[in-house]
């Protein structure tokens, strides 16, 4: 959106942390709108992303939100229904409004049932982050070339979803559509489970072994380090979905466990390459060398 008219006058960021920080400097730095308004509980934190030059403006309240185009939602997932609500009560009904959350059929199911959200809500999933959290880390490519779900519902205007995508897409992100539940449904494999099997393995190597993990264990626990009351909101909004993906990775592991127990190192080996089709597969899409 560089050269052209911006695609927004003004935006504004509820959750100034890593996911919002950098959405807001992407924004700005790629000119996709005028202004950035960053809207956050702590008012020093809020006045440091304005001197880094992440936000050009701030402010405590939700209710101050007035002539807002596009407002995008960034909180833990458990605090997103409260927050959407608010934003759509303070803001006129041509403010578009989306999240980030990783989690969407609880939040878009009760976000329906508001009169008028539907005209103005669609639920979005960048799907992009890190173990780190603060607008310290922000980074303004940090979505390039990553993947982000727009999740509409039936009574979705197409226009609605059309310009939030067509946002997304000026961070250069690569935007796929969604139902809500499918959404759920995929990302408790790809995102949740592997979170909740690192914290596992974390969990289980005892201290006194610590000093003897090298690159396997930092590579499959690297991200048990996220915050622990975050995730905890994420498993607690998708417990069905995870609970379901959790059963067929014991069930997996079960296997694993017979076949080695048998001494069936055939079964192992098969196994081991399929597991390793997966993610060389799973390489080749991201373009990882």
């Amino acid at each position: 959106m560089s050269d052209s008219q911006p695609q927004f006058d003004t935006i504004a960021i509820v959750g100034v942390g890593l996911i919002g920080g950098s959405i807001a400097l992407a924004a700005r730095q790629r000119c996709v709108c005028r202004h950035v308004i960053g809207i956050g509980r702590n008012s020093e934190r809020l006045e440091q992303a304005k001197n880094q030059q992440l936000i050009d403006s701030f402010d405590t309240d939700i209710r101050s939100l007035e002539n807002v185009d596009l407002v995008v939602v960034c909180t833990p997932v458990d605090r997103i229904v409260k927050d959407v609500t608010e934003v759509l009560q303070a803001t006129p009904e041509t403010t578009l409004v989306t999240d980030a959350g990783s989690v969407k059929a609880s939040i878009c199911c009760e976000l329906a049932k508001i009169s008028g959200a539907t005209s103005r809500f669609i639920g979005s999933h960048p799907l992009a982050g890190s173990h780190q959290s603060g607008f310290e880390n922000a980074d303004a490519d940090l979505y390039v070339g990553r993947k982000c779900v727009v999740t509409p519902i039936l009574k979705t205007p197409q226009a609605l979803q059309d310009s939030i995508i067509s946002f997304w897409q000026s961070l250069e992100m690569d935007v796929r559509s969604m139902t809500p539940e499918d959404h759920d449904r995929v990302l408790a494999f790809t995102s949740h489970l592997p979170h909740l099997a690192a914290a596992a393995i974390a969990e289980l190597v005892q201290e006194t072994a610590l000093d003897f993990a090298a690159t396997g264990f930092r590579d499959t626990t690297r991200i048990a380090a996220g915050d622990p009351e975050l995730w905890t909101a994420i498993f607690s909004e998708n417990t069905e979905q995870l609970v379901t993906a959790t059963d067929e990775l014991m069930a997996t592991l079960q296997r694993y466990r017979d076949a080695l127990a048998d001494g069936d190192l055939n079964e192992v080996r098969k196994r081991l390459q399929s597991a390793q089709r997966h993610r060389l597969l799973y390489e080749k899409r991201q373009g990882i060398e």
